[in-house]
Protein backbone atom coordinates (compact mmCIF):
# COMPACT_ATOMS: atom_id res chain seq x y z
CA UNK A 1 0.00 0.00 0.00
CA UNK A 2 3.13 2.00 -0.35
CA UNK A 3 2.85 2.31 -4.57
CA UNK A 4 0.13 5.32 -3.80
CA UNK A 5 0.12 8.81 -1.24
CA UNK A 6 -1.83 6.62 1.87
CA UNK A 7 -4.92 7.75 2.66
CA UNK A 8 -5.10 7.24 6.48
CA UNK A 9 -8.86 8.19 7.19
CA UNK A 10 -9.98 5.86 4.37
CA UNK A 11 -7.69 2.99 5.92
CA UNK A 12 -9.08 3.39 9.31
CA UNK A 13 -12.69 3.44 7.71
CA UNK A 14 -11.60 -0.26 6.15
CA UNK A 15 -10.30 -1.53 9.20
CA UNK A 16 -13.10 -1.53 11.08
CA UNK A 17 -15.70 -1.78 8.55
CA UNK A 18 -13.73 -5.13 7.29
CA UNK A 19 -13.86 -6.33 10.85
CA UNK A 20 -16.05 -9.17 10.43
CA UNK A 21 -14.56 -10.46 7.67
CA UNK A 22 -11.39 -10.30 9.29
CA UNK A 23 -12.14 -12.10 12.18
CA UNK A 24 -14.12 -15.09 10.52
CA UNK A 25 -10.33 -15.28 8.68
CA UNK A 26 -8.43 -15.29 11.55
CA UNK A 27 -11.29 -17.99 13.02
CA UNK A 28 -10.44 -20.18 9.99
CA UNK A 29 -7.28 -21.20 11.65
CA UNK A 30 -8.15 -20.98 15.12
CA UNK A 31 -7.72 -17.75 16.39
CA UNK A 32 -10.69 -16.13 17.83
CA UNK A 33 -10.39 -12.07 16.98
CA UNK A 34 -7.82 -10.16 15.48
CA UNK A 35 -4.69 -9.67 17.63
CA UNK A 36 -3.54 -6.52 16.12
CA UNK A 37 -5.28 -3.34 18.37
CA UNK A 38 -4.71 -0.23 16.47
CA UNK A 39 -5.90 0.18 12.76
CA UNK A 40 -2.37 -0.15 10.57
CA UNK A 41 -2.35 2.56 7.71
CA UNK A 42 -4.47 4.79 10.15
CA UNK A 43 -2.82 8.10 11.60
CA UNK A 44 -2.30 6.34 15.10
CA UNK A 45 0.13 3.88 12.71
CA UNK A 46 0.69 4.91 9.01
CA UNK A 47 3.90 2.48 8.40
CA UNK A 48 1.10 -0.50 10.16
CA UNK A 49 4.33 -1.21 12.61
CA UNK A 50 1.53 -2.46 15.07
CA UNK A 51 0.48 -5.23 13.26
CA UNK A 52 0.51 -8.88 14.74
CA UNK A 53 2.15 -11.02 12.49
CA UNK A 54 -0.69 -13.36 12.49
CA UNK A 55 -2.50 -11.11 10.41
CA UNK A 56 -0.63 -11.42 7.51
CA UNK A 57 -0.37 -15.17 7.90
CA UNK A 58 -3.98 -15.30 8.09
CA UNK A 59 -5.27 -13.74 5.66
CA UNK A 60 -6.46 -10.80 7.54
CA UNK A 61 -4.27 -7.78 5.97
CA UNK A 62 -5.47 -9.29 2.36
CA UNK A 63 -8.79 -7.95 3.22
CA UNK A 64 -8.11 -4.71 4.06
CA UNK A 65 -5.81 -4.31 1.09
CA UNK A 66 -8.34 -5.64 -1.22
CA UNK A 67 -11.23 -3.26 -0.15
CA UNK A 68 -9.09 -0.60 0.19
CA UNK A 69 -7.72 -0.39 -3.60
CA UNK A 70 -11.47 -1.18 -4.26
CA UNK A 71 -12.80 1.95 -2.26
CA UNK A 72 -10.49 4.46 -3.09
CA UNK A 73 -10.51 3.52 -6.72
CA UNK A 74 -14.05 4.18 -6.26
CA UNK A 75 -13.75 7.30 -4.34
CA UNK A 76 -11.60 8.79 -7.26
CA UNK A 77 -13.69 7.47 -10.01
CA UNK A 78 -16.51 9.10 -8.83
CA UNK A 79 -14.55 12.97 -8.58
CA UNK A 80 -13.47 11.82 -11.88
CA UNK A 81 -15.14 10.13 -14.60
CA UNK A 82 -18.87 11.00 -12.62
CA UNK A 83 -17.34 14.52 -12.67
CA UNK A 84 -19.31 14.47 -8.91
CA UNK A 85 -17.48 15.54 -6.17
CA UNK A 86 -17.64 13.58 -3.16
CA UNK A 87 -19.02 16.32 -0.49
CA UNK A 88 -18.34 13.34 2.57
CA UNK A 89 -15.77 11.40 2.00
CA UNK A 90 -15.71 8.94 4.70
CA UNK A 91 -20.11 8.90 4.97
CA UNK A 92 -19.35 7.54 0.82
CA UNK A 93 -16.38 5.64 1.86
CA UNK A 94 -17.99 3.57 4.63
CA UNK A 95 -20.93 2.85 2.09
CA UNK A 96 -18.53 1.19 -0.38
CA UNK A 97 -16.88 -0.80 2.60
CA UNK A 98 -20.40 -2.29 3.44
CA UNK A 99 -21.47 -3.38 -0.21
CA UNK A 100 -17.61 -4.77 -0.39
CA UNK A 101 -18.11 -6.58 2.89
CA UNK A 102 -21.50 -7.91 1.42
CA UNK A 103 -20.54 -8.93 -1.57
CA UNK A 104 -17.41 -10.70 -0.48
CA UNK A 105 -19.45 -12.50 2.37
CA UNK A 106 -21.83 -13.54 -1.20
CA UNK A 107 -18.83 -14.86 -2.64
CA UNK A 108 -17.30 -16.50 -0.02
CA UNK A 109 -20.80 -18.41 0.97
CA UNK A 110 -21.08 -19.29 -2.95
CA UNK A 111 -17.22 -20.48 -3.04
CA UNK A 112 -18.73 -23.54 -0.81
CA UNK A 113 -21.44 -24.04 -2.13
CA UNK A 114 -24.03 -22.38 0.06
CA UNK A 115 -26.79 -19.67 -1.06
CA UNK A 116 -25.58 -16.33 -1.70
CA UNK A 117 -28.41 -14.72 -0.03
CA UNK A 118 -29.55 -17.01 2.64
CA UNK A 119 -31.89 -14.96 4.31
CA UNK A 120 -34.10 -13.84 0.88
CA UNK A 121 -37.83 -13.36 0.69
CA UNK A 122 -38.26 -14.08 -2.73
CA UNK A 123 -38.83 -16.88 -5.03
CA UNK A 124 -38.74 -20.63 -3.02
CA UNK A 125 -38.74 -18.53 0.51
CA UNK A 126 -41.34 -16.53 -0.18
CA UNK A 127 -43.45 -19.69 -0.84
CA UNK A 128 -42.55 -21.03 2.21
CA UNK A 129 -42.75 -17.61 4.28
CA UNK A 130 -46.88 -17.66 2.37
CA UNK A 131 -47.48 -20.94 3.77
CA UNK A 132 -46.52 -19.95 7.22
CA UNK A 133 -48.67 -17.11 7.10
CA UNK A 134 -51.57 -19.38 6.53
CA UNK A 135 -50.38 -21.90 9.47
CA UNK A 136 -51.94 -19.63 12.18
CA UNK A 137 -54.01 -16.99 12.53
CA UNK A 138 -51.95 -15.72 15.78
CA UNK A 139 -50.11 -12.76 14.71
CA UNK A 140 -47.30 -12.80 17.07
CA UNK A 141 -46.85 -16.88 16.89
CA UNK A 142 -47.16 -15.69 12.92
CA UNK A 143 -44.15 -13.28 13.53
CA UNK A 144 -42.34 -15.13 15.58
CA UNK A 145 -42.23 -17.64 12.94
CA UNK A 146 -41.45 -15.83 9.79
CA UNK A 147 -38.16 -14.17 12.27
CA UNK A 148 -37.92 -17.79 13.11
CA UNK A 149 -37.24 -19.18 9.18
CA UNK A 150 -34.66 -16.24 8.75
CA UNK A 151 -32.70 -17.31 11.39
CA UNK A 152 -32.40 -20.47 11.07
CA UNK A 153 -31.55 -20.21 6.92
CA UNK A 154 -28.71 -17.86 8.42
CA UNK A 155 -27.68 -19.41 10.97
CA UNK A 156 -26.87 -22.58 9.19
CA UNK A 157 -24.77 -20.53 6.64
CA UNK A 158 -22.92 -18.95 9.33
CA UNK A 159 -18.80 -18.84 8.71
CA UNK A 160 -16.99 -21.00 11.62
CA UNK A 161 -19.23 -22.22 13.83
CA UNK A 162 -17.97 -24.90 16.71
CA UNK A 163 -20.91 -26.97 16.61
CA UNK A 164 -24.23 -28.60 14.85
CA UNK A 165 -26.36 -27.82 17.39
CA UNK A 166 -29.70 -24.77 17.43
CA UNK A 167 -28.66 -21.81 19.58
CA UNK A 168 -31.80 -22.67 21.50
CA UNK A 169 -31.72 -20.25 24.13
CA UNK A 170 -30.72 -17.52 22.69
CA UNK A 171 -33.81 -18.09 20.55
CA UNK A 172 -35.99 -18.82 23.55
CA UNK A 173 -34.93 -15.36 24.44
CA UNK A 174 -35.66 -13.76 21.10
CA UNK A 175 -39.29 -15.44 20.90
CA UNK A 176 -39.50 -13.83 23.81
CA UNK A 177 -38.80 -10.66 22.79
CA UNK A 178 -41.86 -11.35 19.97
CA UNK A 179 -45.01 -12.37 22.29
CA UNK A 180 -43.80 -11.18 25.93
CA UNK A 181 -43.90 -14.01 27.64
CA UNK A 182 -41.43 -15.24 30.31
CA UNK A 183 -39.48 -18.09 29.66
CA UNK A 184 -36.63 -19.81 31.57
CA UNK A 185 -34.23 -19.91 29.38
CA UNK A 186 -31.72 -23.19 29.65
CA UNK A 187 -34.55 -25.24 30.77
CA UNK A 188 -35.73 -28.62 29.15
CA UNK A 189 -38.74 -27.87 28.63
CA UNK A 190 -38.20 -24.43 26.88
CA UNK A 191 -35.35 -26.02 24.62
CA UNK A 192 -38.04 -28.74 23.61
CA UNK A 193 -40.13 -25.96 22.63
CA UNK A 194 -37.85 -23.99 20.81
CA UNK A 195 -37.06 -27.45 18.90
CA UNK A 196 -40.77 -28.07 17.90
CA UNK A 197 -41.00 -24.29 16.69
CA UNK A 198 -38.01 -25.29 14.35
CA UNK A 199 -38.80 -28.74 13.10
CA UNK A 200 -42.46 -27.15 12.66
CA UNK A 201 -40.53 -24.50 10.14
CA UNK A 202 -39.00 -27.29 8.97
CA UNK A 203 -42.15 -29.52 7.74
CA UNK A 204 -43.59 -27.03 6.41
CA UNK A 205 -40.78 -26.33 3.97
CA UNK A 206 -40.58 -29.38 3.13
CA UNK A 207 -44.40 -29.29 1.96
CA UNK A 208 -43.61 -26.57 0.05
CA UNK A 209 -40.32 -26.89 -1.20
CA UNK A 210 -39.62 -30.78 -1.22
CA UNK A 211 -37.07 -32.45 0.84
CA UNK A 212 -34.16 -31.82 -1.73
CA UNK A 213 -34.56 -27.87 -0.84
CA UNK A 214 -34.61 -28.26 2.58
CA UNK A 215 -31.94 -30.78 2.74
CA UNK A 216 -29.28 -28.52 0.16
CA UNK A 217 -30.36 -25.30 1.53
CA UNK A 218 -30.41 -26.01 5.62
CA UNK A 219 -29.77 -29.48 6.60
CA UNK A 220 -26.49 -30.08 4.59
CA UNK A 221 -25.16 -26.33 5.79
CA UNK A 222 -26.01 -27.09 9.36
CA UNK A 223 -24.24 -30.28 9.34
CA UNK A 224 -21.24 -29.27 7.40
CA UNK A 225 -20.50 -25.63 7.68
CA UNK A 226 -18.41 -26.44 11.23
CA UNK A 227 -15.11 -24.50 11.94
CA UNK A 228 -12.47 -25.25 13.79
CA UNK A 229 -12.64 -24.06 17.91
CA UNK A 230 -10.26 -21.55 19.00
CA UNK A 231 -7.26 -21.74 20.55
CA UNK A 232 -8.22 -19.29 23.15
CA UNK A 233 -11.02 -21.92 24.15
CA UNK A 234 -9.89 -22.06 27.56
CA UNK A 235 -9.49 -18.80 28.57
CA UNK A 236 -12.37 -18.26 31.40
CA UNK A 237 -15.13 -15.67 30.81
CA UNK A 238 -14.91 -12.92 33.54
CA UNK A 239 -17.90 -11.34 35.21
CA UNK A 240 -17.29 -8.38 33.56
CA UNK A 241 -18.33 -9.57 30.34
CA UNK A 242 -21.38 -10.28 31.13
CA UNK A 243 -24.54 -7.81 30.20
CA UNK A 244 -24.74 -5.08 33.05
CA UNK A 245 -28.14 -4.74 32.52
CA UNK A 246 -28.94 -8.50 32.84
CA UNK A 247 -26.75 -8.47 35.96
CA UNK A 248 -29.08 -5.63 37.23
CA UNK A 249 -32.04 -6.86 36.26
CA UNK A 250 -31.79 -10.65 37.90
CA UNK A 251 -30.28 -9.19 41.37
CA UNK A 252 -33.43 -6.75 41.39
CA UNK A 253 -35.39 -10.35 40.87
CA UNK A 254 -33.87 -12.29 43.11
CA UNK A 255 -33.61 -9.45 45.86
CA UNK A 256 -37.46 -9.45 45.07
CA UNK A 257 -37.89 -12.76 45.66
CA UNK A 258 -36.14 -12.91 48.67
CA UNK A 259 -38.15 -10.87 50.17
CA UNK A 260 -41.29 -12.12 49.53
CA UNK A 261 -40.33 -15.65 50.59
CA UNK A 262 -39.03 -13.79 53.92
CA UNK A 263 -42.52 -12.43 54.11
CA UNK A 264 -43.98 -15.36 53.71
CA UNK A 265 -44.90 -16.31 50.35
CA UNK A 266 -44.82 -20.10 48.88
CA UNK A 267 -41.60 -20.25 46.17
CA UNK A 268 -44.42 -20.75 43.04
CA UNK A 269 -46.14 -17.21 44.11
CA UNK A 270 -42.91 -15.17 44.83
CA UNK A 271 -41.47 -16.46 41.97
CA UNK A 272 -44.76 -15.95 39.38
CA UNK A 273 -44.90 -11.89 41.22
CA UNK A 274 -41.21 -11.50 41.44
CA UNK A 275 -41.38 -12.05 37.55
CA UNK A 276 -44.55 -9.80 37.07
CA UNK A 277 -42.71 -6.60 39.43
CA UNK A 278 -39.12 -6.94 37.95
CA UNK A 279 -39.95 -7.96 34.41
CA UNK A 280 -43.29 -7.01 33.13
CA UNK A 281 -44.45 -10.49 32.60
CA UNK A 282 -46.05 -14.08 34.09
CA UNK A 283 -43.60 -17.27 34.06
CA UNK A 284 -44.97 -19.59 31.08
CA UNK A 285 -43.99 -23.47 30.55
CA UNK A 286 -42.31 -25.12 33.25
CA UNK A 287 -40.72 -23.18 36.12
CA UNK A 288 -39.58 -25.73 38.63
CA UNK A 289 -36.13 -25.69 37.48
CA UNK A 290 -35.74 -22.15 37.90
CA UNK A 291 -37.98 -22.08 41.13
CA UNK A 292 -35.10 -24.69 43.16
CA UNK A 293 -32.05 -22.88 41.74
CA UNK A 294 -33.51 -19.28 43.35
CA UNK A 295 -34.40 -21.50 46.83
CA UNK A 296 -31.02 -22.80 46.75
CA UNK A 297 -29.34 -19.09 46.31
CA UNK A 298 -32.03 -17.99 49.03
CA UNK A 299 -31.10 -21.00 51.30
CA UNK A 300 -27.52 -20.18 50.76
CA UNK A 301 -27.64 -16.34 51.23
Amino acid sequence: MSAQPLDCEIAEVVWWGTQALRVRAHAARGVSRCPTRVAPYSAADPRAQHLHVRCWEDGCLGIVHAVYLTTLARLQRRATQDRLAVTDKLRYARRVVASQVAELDRAGRVSRGLPAKPTRSDGVPGRILAALRTSTEDPKRLEWLEQLFRMVRGFVCREHRRAAIWPTDMWAAEKSAVDGRFRALGTAVVRREIEGDIHEVLKIAREVAGDSWVAANILHPFLTVVGPLPEELDTPCTEAENDTAERAALASFRARYAALRRAGWAPEAAFRQACAAVYGCDPRGAVADAIADLEAWFRGA
